[in-house]
């Protein structure tokens, strides 16, 4: 495995102010009707970030709203090759962590994250009212980060920022979107209904 200092893998000072996700983030999420199905516009600066997403599924179980997820690991976790993606924020300045800890492995692992915390979740009322994620779950995650430089974050880590991300996904769905602001600076995320 590639040894790389955790210091330079973290989103800090030392990149180009380009590689570094952004210190807040006020995320608009837009439920739309394409006259067939939801999908859900992800809004950024007025600008639309990554692609229309819709349920991909014969249910309306609101995984178009799944975005929120990897905003919110970014925050908590300092963590989301997925983010980084659509923002555009990847590490190019250095090749591997570009190929190793940005690139396709390692988002692909982030939505296969996603993807099965999902699965339980929708067999768990999306975690309402839940406060501990079941720990074979959480085990298996940190198996599968572990070739990345989330490896250092513990299950606690990971079970609140999985539990914060449903808190935010179910308001987006009962309300059909919102407005979300990341604060990565102080790991601080805030709700608002849209107007």
């Amino acid at each position: 495995m590639l040894k790389v200092k955790d210091n330079l893998t973290s989103n800090t000072s030392d990149w180009n102010a380009n590689e570094q996700l952004p210190k807040q983030l006020m995320v608009r999420f837009e439920e739309i009707f394409n006259g067939k199905y939801y999908q859900v516009r992800v809004m950024l600066n007025g600008m639309q970030v990554g692609d229309i997403v819709d349920d991909n599924s014969f249910i309306d179980d609101g995984y178009r709203y799944h975005d929120v997820f990897h905003y919110t690991f970014a925050t908590l976790l300092e963590w989301s090759p997925c983010s980084r993606s659509m923002l555009k924020r990847k590490r190019k300045s250095i090749e591997d962590i570009d190929r190793i800890e940005d690139g396709a492995r390692a988002a692909i692992t982030e939505e296969a994250i996603s993807l099965m915390i999902f699965n339980n979740a929708v067999n768990n009322d999306y975690f309402y009212k839940r406060s501990n994620i079941d720990d074979s779950l959480l085990t298996i995650i940190k198996n599968m980060v572990e070739p990345f430089e989330v490896r250092t974050k513990s299950k606690s880590d990971w079970e609140k920022a999985i539990l914060k991300s449903y808190e935010l996904f179910r308001h987006l769905r009962k309300n059909k979107g919102g407005i979300i602001n990341f604060n990565l600076e102080n790991k601080n995320i805030i709700y608002k209904k849209l107007n």
